[in-house]
């Protein structure tokens, strides 16, 4: 049995005011739409400056290596020659002052040594350098350090760096020189443009590298280790600069 589906047909008049209905409908989301876009790029109207900041500070820690160099005809001997030396050496390091977390082994060589005789390669025996890392935080007695550990043994002294023991300290001083520098020019040209400077937004900071004095090498030669004065080493002095982005919100 075939039923009789009946269809309710829309009056034309009231199809024509539901399309008048959406249409204000569409209008008024679109208008309120573009408001709030607009306001949110109002409200991200900003304007950034830039500031630099200089710190200089005089380094307090002297870092040193001290090595011993060793040779015999077998690998045991070599060692075993070594590290009497290098014992001594911190003995006399740590006697002197230089606290145990201020001593350390930076590395620890052991190579073969050959002679080139005719064409053919001889074995000679063995070499080996231990090297050792030394912290001085009381500078005036890098001479005395270094004479000792020479007069113990140690053949090689090296990379003679000075730094500052707490660099952020430095660091904050020359971040908030950049921080007010940075103030200051927000400020001038607000005042000469009529802009109406806001909360800060953002900040962001980069520090140049800083300005470390060049290691000192010094090699132990044997016609030097009989006396006479040592040298004078310079600390010089450790420049720490720092850049920063201030952004501000426009009013």
């Amino acid at each position: 049995m075939q039923e009789n589906i009946s269809l309710k047909i829309i009056p034309k008049e009231l199809k024509w005011v539901l399309l008048v209905l959406l249409s204000i409908f569409l209008l008024v989301l679109t208008i309120s739409e573009g408001l709030e876009i607009k306001d949110k790029l109002k409200s991200k109207e900003t304007i950034t400056f830039s500031g630099q900041g200089k710190s200089i500070g005089v380094p307090d820690i002297a870092s040193i290596t001290l090595s011993v160099i060793t040779e015999k005809i077998t690998a045991k001997e070599t060692m075993t020659e070594n590290a009497k030396i290098t014992n001594e050496v911190i003995k006399f390091v740590k006697e002197s002052g230089i606290d145990e977390k201020d001593v350390k082994t930076q590395s620890f060589t052991l190579s073969p040594r050959y002679d080139w005789v005719k064409g053919k390669r001889i074995f000679r025996g063995y070499q080996l350098t231990s090297t050792l890392a030394v912290k001085i935080r009381e500078l005036e007695k890098i001479s005395d350090i270094i004479d000792g550990a020479v007069s113990r043994g140690a053949n090689q002294v090296g990379d003679i760096q000075f730094v500052i023991d707490d660099p952020e300290k430095l660091k904050e001083e020359a971040r908030n020189k950049a921080i007010e520098n940075a103030r200051e020019k927000a400020q001038s040209i607000a005042k000469t443009t009529g802009l109406k400077l806001g909360k800060i937004v953002s900040f962001s900071e980069a520090v140049i590298p800083e300005d470390y004095p060049r290691p000192y090498s010094l090699e132990m030669k044997e016609e030097a280790l009989g006396g006479g004065p040592s040298p004078e080493i310079e600390k010089g002095s450790q420049e720490i600069e720092v850049s920063v982005s201030l952004t501000f919100e426009l009013k």
